[in-house]
């Protein structure tokens, strides 16, 4: 496992994407943002929706093997679209199929303002 690969896909992700989450999202994906679970196709319509970052940080990056084919990777993020302002904890879990890491779950923890 290669952390810099899974933090290249996480970087790809970050600005909000469809085509990026498209490609990087496994079929069985789920991803839990605050008040619901989505699973692949409603993640990627939620994304087609928003609008996208006008900054981001992705700082203290941690993964954690989980054999040979998957892995977590962990982080803090900290993001700005317009006024708003969003901070949160994430995690990212990998799982390799055909030659590339695909994302099987994401969650995020926001943090208090």
């Amino acid at each position: 496992m290669d952390t810099e690969d899974l933090l290249r896909i996480e970087r790809e992700l970050a600005p909000g994407d469809a085509d990026a989450y498209r490609r990087h999202l496994a079929p069985e994906a789920v991803v839990v943002v605050p008040g619901a679970a989505l699973d692949r196709d409603a993640c990627v319509a939620a994304i087609e929706q928003a609008p996208t970052w006008d900054e981001w940080t992705i700082d203290d990056p941690r993964a954690l093997p989980l054999g040979a084919d998957a892995a977590v990777l962990t982080y803090r993020w900290r993001s700005r679209r317009g006024d708003q302002a969003y901070a949160a904890l994430m995690s990212s879990a990998y799982a390799r199929r055909d030659g590339a890491w695909r994302l099987v779950l994401h969650q995020q923890t926001p943090l208090p303002a």
